[in-house]
This record gives structure tokens, C-alpha cells and sequence, in this order.
């Protein structure tokens, strides 16, 4: 047992190869096999699923020494790109941060590729499926895995052409290709902005990494801390302070659009067009975690910019709000979890911006258990109601389908913050790191908090309680689609109590999640992720107990609307709330009009601009081009004709040249 310990931890770079393998041989078997049969299903599915398992044994040894306190970072790193001193290089970081990360990439992946072989069994592209689900996860266990900011771009990029892939799978649907061109747009914009800010940040800092950085690899992570901690003691030298918030911003464009904070965010509810698996794989816990991730990584650079810090606040506070109004209004039972999605990423970065790191990455690790359990339970109903999306014409399925309608109540429970549930303890530490921060913000955050009750009830007494609405056929729940479901409602009831610090209630002596993840060697920002998580009562007016009992009386007020409003409704008091609030309820109903703000910015300044400059380059650019090519063809035409291979012609033209020559000589001189 210990040797194969010890080889799976000397063997961790493979966590990648191994879906990386899958992927090819898939693609192999489709290219030699042509078509695809029960068993070369089976070896597809087999191939994903033992790729991932092989990923997790990797990862459990690390998780295991994490939590014992005894884990050792460890950064490996292979010369990739040298000239001169100049050297770019790619490699692995094993680190508390990255190991929480690979623990929720390869076990919610894990369940969620089994959950797709009863979700896609009939699909005439299930083997194509399981392939780009193996490619997805190369690129974000490389991301993951990454050692710097060069690295982690290129695995950036092969998420977004991975996740560009899965939402349009269904790419005859008009609604599932749009989708994927809008989510690969979307994000290109933040990838833009993301690749100009590492390469300020390189332009501005980079004697320092060649000259201070020892043998750090070139804006490595590790490296980022140091340099840090090195402008802490020595601020000359950190650019202008303009400059880096500057810096700040642009990085943080990246996790913008990839993590759909407003106003990147459009493209996430979209994508619902997709499979659900892919909904709960890409939109719940892994992608648009990334972004959270990313800035969790570099984290001590944005420190150094307090305007930085607010701008990252603010951007998740507004993100929070905006989305989980829009949740209100949707009746559409995988947009509504989307725009939970949207909200609950907003909270995180929110969290980050308030300087609490590790509240912020706790709510991720949580997060992505019970959303992933809800994303999947609303495809068991989708699929149970013969494809039916709409809650208006579901209603009463928790009969039908008692283990997805239970499981979604735990999830429910847990993202509304009940106490005892993950998502409890994940969110009241978000609310701790706020009050430390600004008091607006912490009842922006605290209210926000009771909606997503509020919300999130309504869909499961939509779903699931009173009589069924609809004309579908309700199938019996699949065996390999329920069993996910049980497996991720314990983490997602249980899994926060156990590194809230309070485990030792139970007999358990657990460490906290905020004193697992760390800023190795940044004394100032880990004093400030640190006294953020555990909250300072002096930070603000309310204890950390206190604010515990005002985000639970808040879930429980949103619980309770919702079930005066939705479960048993006296005289259509929702209807009579939407006539009364009408102009409130068609701004959330059209998700506060980004859509149509974008798309009149399209039809009448893009395409007017590129109109104008279409004209301008056909009308002028090519005239000058053309007149040139007319002009030299025409000249080369007249000069032609004096080439005509008699030797008394040339003769005749030298003597004349000699002659006019002679006499602007002569006219010149006399």
C-alpha cells in the first residue's frame, strides 16, 4: 500500500495525460471503428470514467497529508522556451490550493461522466461525448495543475475551445450553436484582456524577475508571492499605482468572462442549450470556477491595488444581485439554476474582492458539490419529462421521482444557506469577510442571500409539489443517472461542517478550510484571508455568531415567501405581485436588458462601423491598389513595345538619348 502511495504521488503529472490518452483512443476507435455500437459505447465510457478514477487515486493521497497538516508543496518545472536569460517553462504545482481544486475537478467529473452514460445511452454521438468530456478535463486539470501564468493561458484557452465543443454538441439546434458561438465570443473578449494584463505585468516587473526572482520560474505563482511580499518592504518596486490597477483589472477580465460576472455574463445562461451534464460539469463546478481560481492564484498582485480590490467587490456584489433577480422570473428550470450559478460565482467574487481568499475559495469548494447535484437533478426531470424544461408544465414529480426530488431539497437547503448545511458555513464566511470590508456591501451580500432562498424554493415547489401540469409521459428514474445524485448530497449536506473548524462537535479533529489554504510565504495576505474567514468581531457590528443567525433568518424569511407564494398560493397571490411590480418584474423577465443593449450595439454601432469600414477599404484602399497595379500593367505595357529585337532600333534610341543628353549638357554648362 505504501509503494503504491508513494508511486501515485511521484506519478502526479499524469493526472492530465490520463484523459488526455482517453481522448485520443476515442477518437481512434471512431476513426477505425466508423461505427459505433453497444460495445465500443461501452469502451468510451470506460476509457473517460477510468481516466478520471485514475486522476482522483492520484489526488487522494495529497487530500489525505492536507488534512493531517502534512502536506509539502511541490513545484516541478521543464525548460519549455528559452532565448538567453529569457526562459518560459511548463510544470506542476502541488499545493493546497490546487489539491483542493483537483479533488473537486476529478470527483464531481467522476459522477457526473457515469450520470452521462444514462443521460446520453440513445444519443447518436455518445461516443463523441465522452471524448470532448476527456478533452475538457485535460485542459482543466492542466489549468489546475499549472505552475505560472504563461502555462495556465494556454490550458485557458483549451477550456474555452473545450467548453465551445460541449455547449454546441447539439450543434443542428439553432439554439445550442448559437450558444456556443456566443459563449467562445464572450469569452474571447476576457481572454483578450486577460493576455494584455500578464504581458504589462511582465513589461513593468520584468527586471525584477530577472534579477531578484532567483530561480523562480518567470511569472510563476510562487514567484508572484515573493515579488509581493519583496513591494511590500520595498514599494519602488511596484509600477505607478494607476498602472497597477491597470494590471489588476486586465488579469481580472479573464475571470470575468470565465467565471460570467457582469457584464460578461450572458453567454452562461445560453449555454443551457447544451447537454446537462455538461450544464453541471462546465457551469456549475469546474469552468467558471476557473475563473475564482485564477484570481485565487494571484491574488497577492491584486493586494497590491486597494483600487483594484473594490473594483473586484463591487463587479461580484452587482453580479450577485443582478443574476438572483433575474432568478425570480425564470421559469425555465435550467436558466434558473444558471443564474444561481451567475449569483453564487458573484458571492466568490465578491469574497476575493473583500480580501477574504479563503472564504471565497471555501464557498467554490462547497459550491460545486450541491450545484453539480442540481444541475443533474433538473436533467433526471428533463429527461424523466420527456425533455420538458418549463416548471409551469411540471408539479408534482417528487411521487414520481422521490430520489431526485429529495436530493434536490438537500441542494436547495444547502445554497440557501440552512443551517447545519455546507452552504451554511461557506456563505456566512463571505458575509464575515464583507463586514470587515464595507457594511454596504456585507447587506447587499446578506440580502442577496435571502432571494436565493426565496428563489431556489420556487423552483422545487414548481418542480416537484402540487399536481402535475403537464402532457409528457413521466419515465422512472435511471439507476445510473440517481446514483450521482445520492453520492454528491453528502458532501454537499456535510462537507462544510467538516472543515468549518467546528468538527471537533462530532469527535473529528478536522483543520478549517481557511487554515488548509493558505498564501505560502505572504505573511500580509495571509493575515488578511486568515482574520477575514474567522472574522474579527472589532471588523464590524455584528459577531461572527450574529451574522451566522441574520444569514439563516434571512434564508428562512425567503424560504417562507416562497412557500406562501408558490406552494399552496392563496388567490393567485404571485400573479397579483407581478401586476402590482410589473415594470420591476419585466426588468428582471429580460434579464435587465443586456441582451438587447448588446445586440443594438451590434446592429447600429458595430455593423455601421464595419459597414462604414468595408466601404472605406473596397472604395479607397482597394482603388489605390487597383490604380497601382492598372498604372504599373500600363506602363509596363507601353515599354513592351519598345523591345522589339532589331538592333538598329536600340541603336536609333541610343543615339537619340546621346543627342538629348548632349544638348541639356550644353543648355546646362552654357
Amino acid at each position: 500500500m505504501e509503494q503504491l502511495t508513494h508511486w501515485l504521488i511521484e506519478n502526479v503529472w499524469m493526472i492530465p495525460v490520463y484523459p488526455l490518452l482517453g481522448f485520443f483512443l476515442i477518437l481512434l476507435i471512431r476513426v477505425v471503428g466508423g461505427v459505433t455500437n453497444d460495445s465500443t459505447k461501452k469502451f468510451c465510457m470506460a476509457t473517460t470514467v477510468l481516466a478520471t478514477f485514475m486522476g482522483l487515486m492520484h489526488t487522494l493521497p495529497f487530500v489525505s497529508q492536507l488534512l493531517a497538516g502534512q502536506l509539502q508543496d511541490i513545484q516541478v518545472n521543464v525548460p519549455w522556451l528559452k532565448a538567453g536569460n529569457f526562459v518560459l517553462s511548463m510544470g506542476y504545482l502541488i499545493d493546497p490550493m490546487s489539491v483542493m481544486m483537483l479533488f473537486v475537478v476529478t470527483f464531481i467529473s467522476l459522477f457526473i461522466q457515469i450520470y452521462t452514460h444514462g443521460y446520453m445511452e440513445k444519443d447518436p454521438g455518445y461516443s463523441k461525448f465522452y471524448a470532448y468530456l476527456a478533452l475538457f478535463n485535460f485542459s482543466m486539470l492542466g489549468l489546475v495543475l499549472s505552475t505560472n501564468l504563461f502555462q495556465m493561458y494556454i490550458f485557458w484557452e483549451l477550456v474555452g475551445v473545450s467548453s465551445y465543443l460541449l455547449i454546441g454538441f447539439w450543434f443542428t439546434r439553432p439554439d445550442a450553436a448559437a450558444a456556443s458561438v456566443k459563449a467562445f465570443l464572450m469569452n474571447r473578449v476576457g481572454d483578450f484582456g486577460l493576455l494584455i494584463g500578464i504581458l504589462l505585468f511582465l513589461f513593468m516587473t520584468f527586471n525584477w524577475w530577472m534579477t531578484s526572482a532567483g530561480n523562480e520560474v518567470l511569472l510563476s505563482f510562487t514567484g508572484m508571492t515573493q515579488f509581493a511580499q519583496a513591494a511590500h518592504l520595498n514599494p519602488g518596486l511596484l509600477p505607478p499605482a494607476g498602472v497597477m490597477t491597470l494590471i489588476a483589472i486586465l488579469i481580472f477580465m479573464g475571470p470575468m468572462a470565465k467565471s460570467a460576472q457582469v457584464p460578461l455574463h450572458t453567454w452562461l445562461p445560453d449555454a443551457m442549450a447544451g447537454p446537462t451534464p455538461i450544464s453541471a460539469l462546465i457551469h456549475a463546478a469546474t469552468m467558471v470556477a476557473a475563473g475564482v481560481y485564477l484570481v485565487g492564484r494571484v491574488f497577492p498582485v491584486f493586494q497590491l491595488s486597494p483600487s483594484a480590490m473594490i473594483f473586484v467587490a463591487v463587479i461580484g456584489t452587482i453580479t450577485a444581485v443582478i443574476a438572483a433577480t433575474i432568478a425570480l422570473t425564470q421559469t425555465d428550470i435550467k436558466k434558473a439554476l444558471a443564474y444561481s450559478t451567475c449569483s453564487q460565482l458573484g458571492f466568490m467574487v465578491a469574497a476575493m474582492g473583500c480580501g477574504a481568499f479563503a472564504a471565497g475559495l471555501f464557498h467554490l469548494f462547497t459550491h460545486a458539490f450541491f450545484k453539480a447535484m442540481l444541475f443533474l437533478c433538473s436533467g433526471s426531470v428533463i429527461h424523466a419529462c420527456e425533455d420538458e424544461q418549463d416548471m409551469t408544465k411540471m408539479g408534482g414529480l417528487l411521487k414520481k421521482l422521490p430520489i431526485t426530488g429529495w436530493t434536490y431539497l438537500i441542494g436547495t437547503l444547502s445554497i440557501s444557506g440552512m443551517l447545519w448545511t455546507s452552504g451554511f458555513w461557506s456563505k456566512d464566511e463571505i458575509l464575515v469577510g464583507a463586514q470587515s470590508f464595507n457594511m454596504v456591501i456585507f447587506w447587499i451580500l446578506a440580502i442577496t442571500a435571502g432571494v436565493t432562498a426565496f428563489y431556489m424554493f420556487r423552483t422545487f415547489y414548481m418542480t416537484f409539489l402540487g399536481e402535475y401540469r403537464g402532457e409528457a409521459h413521466v419515465h422512472h428514474e435511471s439507476s445510473a443517472m440517481v446514483l450521482p445524485l445520492v453520492v454528491l448530497a453528502v458532501p454537499s449536506l456535510i462537507i462544510g461542517f467538516l472543515l468549518s473548524g467546528k468538527s471537533g462537535l462530532v469527535g473529528l479533529q478536522l483543520p478549517s478550510f481557511s487554515d488548509m489554504i493558505v498564501l505560502t510565504g505572504m505573511n500580509h495576505g495571509h493575515e488578511v484571508a486568515h482574520g477575514a474567514t474567522h472574522g474579527a468581531a472589532h471588523h464590524g457590528p455584528f459577531s461572527h455568531d450574529q451574522i451566522g443567525y441574520l444569514s439563516m433568518g434571512l434564508g428562512l424569511a425567503g424560504f417562507a415567501l416562497a412557500t406562501l407564494m408558490y406552494w399552496k398560493p392563496l388567490n393567485d397571490l404571485p400573479g397579483k405581485l407581478r401586476s402590482s411590480f410589473s415594470p420591476l418584474y419585466q426588468l428582471f423577465l429580460n434579464k435587465w436588458y443586456f441582451d438587447t443593449m448588446y445586440g443594438a450595439f451590434v446592429d447600429k454601432v458595430y455593423l455601421v462601423f464595419a459597414e462604414a469600414s468595408a466601404r472605406f477599404d473596397k472604395g479607397f484602399i482597394d482603388g489605390i491598389v487597383n490604380w497601382t497595379g492598372t498604372s504599373v500593367m500600363g506602363t509596363g505595357g507601353a515599354l513592351r513595345k519598345l523591345q522589339t529585337g532589331k538592333v538598329q532600333t536600340y541603336v536609333a534610341v541610343v543615339a537619340f538619348s546621346v543627342v538629348i543628353l548632349t544638348l541639356l549638357l550644353m543648355y546646362w554648362f552654357l
